[in-house]
């Protein structure tokens, strides 16, 4: 009997212990919204670059890389120079009233004090280069609660922004099977 009593407090260990480690590893997430895609036939189109209004500079590198790890799987190559398309991504927020009890997990707050709420928006549209045609438009979009002495955690920021534009270009046709 004292056998079963000691499996089932390893049980309910291991139970704990997972669930503890699964919350861990979450991500935040990031809505999305895609309000157009896609050109029938894009053809020709197989470079893109980005083009960023009022961003942050420390978003840059981040949307940057997490859209480029996307659309490479979807055959685009990302480029600084002349490009096939243009990827405008522009940064809106809205500030709402701070919740105290309202916490962001990819925020760690350092020192308590009043904080800031927000919407955090990207809005994007991918434009062909040279005929200004629109290929694909969406948004991504995430309510932040950021208090004094916060720092963002890149980590999981990062993650989570791959996710999203996994999610938003989910039907964005693979350049490599368009024939031209």
């Amino acid at each position: 009997m004292a056998t079963a009593g000691r499996r089932i407090r390893i049980l309910v260990m291991l139970i704990a212990n997972g669930i503890l480690m699964s919350a861990c590893g979450s991500h935040p997430t990031i809505a999305t919204d895609v309000t157009y895609c896609c050109v029938a036939e894009t053809p020709g189109i197989h470079t893109y670059r980005i083009e960023f209004r009022d961003m942050p500079e420390f978003l840059k590198p981040m949307l940057r890389d997490s859209v480029s790890m996307v659309l490479d799987g979807k055959g685009l190559e990302y480029t600084e120079g002349d490009a096939h398309a243009v990827l405008a991504m522009t940064y809106v927020d809205r500030t709402m009233a701070a919740e105290e009890s309202a916490r962001d997990e990819a925020w760690e707050t350092i020192a308590p004090a009043g904080g800031v709420r927000f919407i955090a928006e990207v809005q994007m549209e991918m434009l062909n280069s040279v005929t200004r045609e629109r290929i694909w438009a969406g948004a991504m979009g995430r309510v932040h609660n950021v208090y004094e002495g916060s720092y963002m955690h890149d980590e999981p920021a990062k993650a989570a922004m791959r996710n999203a534009f996994l999610e938003m270009f989910a039907d964005y046709p693979d350049s490599r099977m368009i024939t031209e």
